[in-house]
């Protein structure tokens, strides 16, 4: 009998230790297995993350106390949750993520031009090394909306109905994007400010960089000068100006930039701003609206690249950031510019070298999801060029069909800088253009062919698979070699 009692104890003491280390394991800081593995331990939930060259438990989160709930004698049955709807982690562990920082190769082409022969650096990239943006990025700033008219054109009373749901979108969208790192105030004056000459006098045809244009330069000066006496630039970073309902003397936008020696050498009675939009008669056209213009323009002053070109005809990757065209159908800012800019961390991104790929499959998290887990995949194919998924879904800021949510695969070429392709999506076999304006909600933008991946699509890219399996709350995609 003692000896049967002996075994007992032994054996609880022996479960007790077989149990333990696996939960203290499960803590802050310490060693995990694989990368956006989720585990919960006393009322908190950990994710194993990336630091460096290891893997460690997050801080966790807490979550509710299930012992708190209300326990009900027969629960109603719950239906099992589909396989969309459940995130998996991927099956191997992430490579080092520095890996996936792929270095664009012109350094001194346009990320590094300069804004005329003595003007300051203007660092454009689209790829690694991070830079230092003009002007801040991170945290909380305040935009100014001053609306300026003239001696033979004055402002209407009612303008508020024109820029306050343009304001609320425009501080979401940049709130949302950067993963509530970047937040925009907003101070408006309430009262026209009049300039000092008419209105035809400031006559601008075609959007151009503010230092080529004297009249866009004259139209800064006067309206700063006009508006420093009866508003006060504390602590405002940009400015909005708008102009009169109706207006025909600018017919495109007029902007200026952190590097323009104008906007340098403008002090007002406060301090300085960093930078300035006007939009005109094209962006009062249906199917444009202002939040976008004043995103894509603010997006050049935190260093996001132009993806392809401004004019001309619709570049490949136009449609799918709103740093190729603030009128596209997405009006999204693609995963591969949120990494740039420090917005997507290394901890929502797999990476994979395609020496190092076998057949991987995971989970993705829509890229303006809170959910967490892992947001884009990064498969470096060369030193200087990858293959980039991540999952898209219609949003608030999209202007087009709302049934157009997938996964989208594009390259990035570290050869191309600013102004260019550096971005290109890749599209499934036999996906023809088609015109995804809505007669509901109308784009202004060119047709072009879908490239989304939908359940069951697959796209095949230097040497590799990319198959969509299921798709729901995530995207479960398949990534393998070919054989």
């Amino acid at each position: 009998m003692k000896k049967i009692l002996a075994a007992l104890i032994a054996l609880t003491f022996l479960s007790a230790s077989l149990a333990s280390p696996a939960t203290a394991a499960v803590k802050a800081g310490a060693k995990c297995a694989t990368k956006g593995q989720v585990k919960t331990v006393q009322g908190k939930k950990f994710t194993c993350i990336s630091k460096g060259k290891k893997l460690v438990w997050n801080k966790g989160r807490a979550i509710a106390d299930p012992i708190s709930q209300p326990v009900l004698n027969n629960p109603p049955s719950q239906p099992e949750p589909a396989p969309s709807d459940i995130y998996i982690s991927p099956s191997e562990v992430s490579d080092d993520i520095e890996g996936c920082k792929i270095k664009e190769v012109n350094l001194n082409g346009p990320r590094n031009g300069r804004a005329g022969p003595e003007g300051a650096l203007i660092p454009l990239p689209s790829g690694f090394p991070i830079v230092k943006p003009a002007t801040q990025h991170i945290g909380t700033v305040k935009w100014a909306l001053i609306p300026i008219d003239f001696s033979d054109l004055k402002g209407e009373s009612s303008f508020r109905s024109r820029v306050d749901s343009q304001m609320e979108l425009l501080t979401e969208w940049y709130f949302t994007v950067s993963e509530g790192n970047f937040k925009v105030d907003w101070s408006v004056h309430n009262n026209w400010v009049t300039l000092p000459k008419p209105s035809s006098q400031y006559s601008i045809n075609y959007s151009v960089n503010l230092r080529d244009s004297d009249v866009g330069q004259a139209l800064f000066r006067d309206a700063m000068a006009s508006a420093d006496p009866v508003f006060d630039f504390t602590n405002i970073q940009y400015v909005i100006f708008l102009l009169p309902k109706g207006q025909s003397f600018l017919q495109e936008t007029s902007q200026g930039f952190p590097w323009d020696q104008l906007v340098i050498d403008t002090k007002t009675n406060e301090g300085k701003v960093s930078g300035f939009a006007i939009p005109g008669v094209f962006m009062d056209q249906i199917g444009r609206e202002y939040w976008s213009y004043w995103a894509h323009e603010f997006g050049h002053a935190i260093s996001l690249a132009h993806v392809g070109r401004s004019r001309g005809s619709l570049p490949p990757f136009s449609p799918f950031d709103i740093m190729g065209s603030q009128d596209g159908s997405t009006r999204e800012l693609s995963g591969w510019l949120r990494f740039l800019a420090q917005w997507l961390p290394d901890e929502k991104v797999y990476c994979k070298k395609f020496e190092n790929l076998n057949s991987q499959s995971l989970s993705l998290v829509p890229l303006n999801s809170k959910s967490e887990g892992l947001k884009m995949a990064v498969i470096p194919v060369s030193n200087s060029k990858a293959i980039v998924i991540e999952s898209r879904r219609f949003t608030k800021f999209s202007c087009g069909i709302p049934t157009k949510n997938g996964v989208l695969v594009y390259v990035y070429d570290a050869n191309l800088s600013h102004g260019e392709d550096f971005l290109m999506p890749v599209y499934p076999t036999g996906r023809l253009k088609e015109n995804h304006n809505s007669s509901a909600v109308p784009c202004n933008s060119e047709p072009f062919a879908d490239p989304l991946l939908y359940q069951g699509d697959r796209v095949t890219i230097e040497g590799m698979n990319v198959e969509v399996l299921t798709h729901g709350n995530f995207d479960q995609i398949k990534i393998s070699k070919l054989k």
